[in-house]
């Protein structure tokens, strides 16, 4: 059986028709270049020869995965990104796809661990931090996803002296300063007063809002001359 592009559109629970918007195409265009690509002709537009790869290259492509590249591909053409962005966003569509069947896996399992994702949260939000990008650097590589040769002399004498305190963890032979843990204590104790102080700042703005439709209404019974 030969798919073809509209078929593949149906199997993903999209419609030509919304296709062709999010693209930014006309109806006729959209079918003339469905029409080129099926027919092996590059498309007379670079930028939509790398979206049409991106997109309908693969029937087997999940239903997430199609609707994320859709998704990032409508965003380039509406705010002007670099065409060469597509390839790059279709990979991170395929990666944020996959992830998020992995933790719909993890949150039905019975064991499902909350602090966990407060973690991945955590490191998602600080990656740019040193303290969180050569860690994740340093897991990478130990679970072979890097080479090692890639690490920058920084990261060679950092990865050692992590690698040392795992190792020694596994051995259950642990010799520490305990002056280190008493700074680290500290450390983690600023870091929860500051969470706790923006948790107060959220909560008082909160209360601003709320306040703000009871003072207006105060404030126009007044000035009809009720009192309260």
């Amino acid at each position: 059986m030969e798919y073809t592009i509209k078929a593949l559109i149906k199997a993903k629970n999209e419609t030509v028709s919304s296709v062709a918007s999010k693209l930014q195409l006309s109806r006729p265009t959209f079918d003339t270049y469905i029409a080129m690509y099926e027919d092996g002709e590059l498309l007379p537009k670079m930028r939509y020869q790398k979206i049409f790869d991106s997109l309908f290259s693969d029937y087997y492509i999940s239903q997430e995965a199609f609707h994320e590249r859709l998704d990032m591909c409508e965003n380039v053409l509406l705010y002007g990104g670099n065409v060469d962005s597509v390839a790059f966003l279709s990979k991170r569509a395929d990666r944020a796809s996959r992830l998020m069947n992995q933790i719909r896996q993890n949150i039905n399992y019975e064991k499902f661990d909350e602090e966990l994702y407060e973690f991945l949260d955590l490191v998602i939000s600080h990656y740019p931090d040193d303290i969180f990008y050569h860690l994740i650097q340093f897991f990478l590589m130990l679970y072979g996803k890097k080479d090692t040769r890639q690490a920058t002399d920084f990261q060679v004498a950092y990865f050692s002296n992590l690698f040392h305190a795992f190792d020694q963890l596994d051995q259950n032979a642990i010799h520490f300063d305990y002056s280190d843990w008493l700074r680290y204590q500290k450390k983690c104790e600023n870091a929860r007063a500051c969470e706790k102080l923006g948790t107060i700042k959220l909560e008082q703005e909160r209360l601003k809002l709320e306040e703000q439709p009871l003072r207006r209404k105060l404030y126009d019974n007044k000035s009809w001359g009720m009192e309260f």
